[in-house]
């Protein structure tokens, strides 16, 4: 492993090497001085280096996310780290447009960090797969090896073939199937036959159906069926070899890596909402990863449209996860976009910390800290990006971001 150091700080460069050599050992680090080297010119040979770790100001009057731009331009870069000394939020942002794999603060760096962050970047960039469920796509599933037991009676729908069941929701049943016709595998969502002669869920169920279809966006779930049996309503929806964000935030994001996320929730929560709908439900469970790594929405079992007025809405209120709900949704007032983007708030709060924002032993207890608590604070070294937790989870609706392009905008530019 071999890893380019460019930082005009002869004491950083002989830091980094000393905790690389400890966490480190297998890698070769090749310290550039770009005070008396200057910046690597054009035709450098990048292709001796699996990364580049590289200072955001590398010198007087130097921008390094400029550097790293013109280097893209000039050829194929390796992974690149982008660390910095005084950096925060606004850094991390445009380190992410320049195409930085990552952004470290210098006084947040330990040995092992640094390591663990080389590695995944190397990782990333031959694409590679952190999650078991990456398997499914080379090699075929088999229900003894993986997944829960269908038992005595499987569900029997004409057409698929049932595999495993993979979730279950307060009104629905969630299982890996493959079609008939062609192999595809895919998710079935059945609606528990206990509620089939409730009108209110089988209405909500279907509506489910005609939202999706309604956004029709490369950032919603892909529905590909909808029909009846004797007992059941059922969707026919995308399978997502990815995962959830929950199996992410497990595995630990890293602040960059919260941003890059962050971008396509803002992105795909644009779509939802110029398409009329507010979710109501948002939480990791519900973000889902297709196989190149893009971020899908799915889950619109209590979503509203705009111009809805059915009384069905109401109960979503209930219903929705606790740990994610909006002040006002808590107290059963109107739910608008800005409620989902309270909810972003919380989930971007766990991907930088690995907690929730709040703990409670019931519905209620965390219901009063959405209402009641102030928002809560990022650790120390994190602090750079308690002004967007504070938009975000701001207990007034009209102290948020007014849209969810908004947010787009502000994390962009």
């Amino acid at each position: 492993m071999r890893v380019l150091l460019i930082d005009d700080s002869a004491e950083f460069r002989e830091h980094a090497r000393r905790m690389l050599s400890e966490s480190l050992p297998e890698a070769a680090v090749l310290a550039w001085d770009p005070a008396v080297q200057g910046r690597p010119v054009a035709g450098f040979d990048w292709g001796r280096f699996d990364c580049l770790v590289l200072d955001d100001a590398p010198g007087e009057n130097a921008d390094g996310l400029d550097w790293l731009r013109e280097f893209r331009l000039e050829g194929r870069v390796p992974p690149t780290l982008i660390i910095s000394e005084t950096g925060g939020e606004e850094t991390a942002v445009r380190a992410i447009k320049a195409g930085a794999s990552d952004y470290l603060r210098k006084a947040d760096l330990s040995a092992e960090r640094f390591a663990s962050a080389i590695r995944d970047a190397i990782a990333d960039a031959r694409d590679t797969r952190r999650d078991v469920d990456s398997l499914l796509l080379t090699q075929p599933l088999r229900v003894s090896e993986i997944g829960e037991p269908l038992g005595a009676q499987p569900v029997n729908l004409p057409g698929y073939r049932v595999l495993r069941r993979i979730g279950e929701g307060g009104m629905s049943k969630v299982y890996l199937a493959e079609r008939e016709s062609d192999g595809l595998q895919l998710v079935l969502k059945v609606l528990d036959p206990r509620l089939r002669r409730d009108e209110s869920f089988r209405q909500r169920f279907l509506r489910e159906y005609k939202i999706i279809q309604r956004i029709q966006n490369e950032n919603v779930v892909m529905i590909f069926d909808e029909g009846f049996t004797d007992d059941y309503p059922y969707l026919a929806m995308e399978y997502f070899p990815g995962g959830d964000l929950n199996m992410r935030i497990r595995a630990g994001l890293g602040s960059m890596g919260s941003l890059k996320i962050l971008v396509q929730i803002a992105k795909a929560l644009d779509a939802v909402h110029t398409a009329g709908v507010v979710h109501r439900d948002l939480k990791p469970a519900n973000i889902m990863f297709r196989a190149n790594g893009r971020l899908a929405i799915l889950d619109f079992g209590l979503a509203r449209e705009l111009d809805a007025t059915s009384t069905l809405t109401q109960r979503g209120m209930v219903m929705a996860t606790p740990l994610y709900m909006s002040p006002e949704q808590c107290l059963g007032h109107p739910h608008d976009p800005r409620g989902d983007l309270y909810s972003v708030g919380c989930i971007l709060f766990e991907m930088l910390t690995g907690e929730t924002p709040y703990q409670g032993d019931n519905p209620s207890a965390l219901a009063y800290q959405h209402v009641h608590s102030p928002v809560p604070n990022l650790p120390a070294g994190l602090a750079g990006y308690q002004p967007l937790i504070d938009r975000l989870m701001a207990k007034k609706p009209d102290d948020r971001f007014e849209s969810a392009r908004d947010l787009f905008a502000h994390i962009a530019h």
